[in-house]
């Protein structure tokens, strides 16, 4: 399990300063050993392909390598490769530190998929993630099967980070963190759900509607307002 749901809460009113690429954290009005944190930044503003794939392994090793406490991915992309996508999807939902993702402007196709994977997502205004329909190189649609595998992956990332209790009325309810059913709508443009999104179009959400449906736990307009 990933070591981080403590020590949340004294980063979100912190003080910082940028050293390279790792971001040392102070918890203002805080003292003692746990409240200094180690925040690793990793740019995602490419074309998802090999190159980047190579960039992004770096910086987890080298995260590694300064004891970080989270990986905080910065991201402004319109997608690629979606098998490059699926590794970096696998290496966030099984590394041992929290990943945050900072969407400043798109996440879309591949990037949508490796954004939902991490613990956190923080999205700019006017930023949009979705749009997730696997497409060849002339911007064609595939065909069904490689669809399926999307939809596939888009669900169970979602489904990979759980469920949470919602209060109402003293009743309690499990619901998804993630709706893996939106998830699965920015593939797949047959998905109707009401409110959310009518047949035929493929979802996309902007940084107020996936705050509202649980697909972004903040609006943020720098790396430091994430922080």
């Amino acid at each position: 399990m990933k070591r981080h749901k403590v020590r949340l809460a004294f980063l979100f009113p912190a003080l910082f300063a940028l050293a390279g690429s790792a971001l040392p954290v102070n918890a203002a009005g805080q003292t003692g050993p746990d409240t200094t944190a180690i925040v690793y930044k990793c740019d995602i503003k490419k074309m998802i392909a090999a190159p980047l794939w190579r960039s992004v392994k770096k910086s987890f090793a080298e995260a590694d390598s300064v004891n970080a406490d989270f990986m905080l991915i910065h991201m402004n992309t319109y997608g690629g490769q979606v098998d490059i996508a699926d590794s970096m999807r696998t290496l966030i939902l099984n590394y041992d530190i929290p990943v945050m993702v900072f969407i400043d402007n798109q996440a879309i196709s591949a990037g949508a998929l490796i954004a939902v994977s991490a613990d956190s997502i923080y999205m700019r205004s006017g930023a949009s993630i979705g749009a997730a329909t696997v497409v060849d190189q002339s911007g064609q649609k595939m065909p069904d099967k490689y669809q399926s595998f999307m939809r596939g992956m888009m669900r169970a990332t979602a489904e990979s980070h759980g469920k949470k209790p919602v209060v109402k009325d003293g009743d309690t309810t499990w619901v998804w963190h993630r709706n893996p059913e939106i998830a699965q709508a920015m593939v797949d443009p047959s998905i109707i759900l009401k409110g959310i999104v009518d047949t035929g179009q493929v979802l996309t959400l902007t940084t107020l509607e996936a705050i509202k449906y649980g697909f972004c736990e903040g609006e943020a307009e720098t790396v430091e307002e994430v922080l």
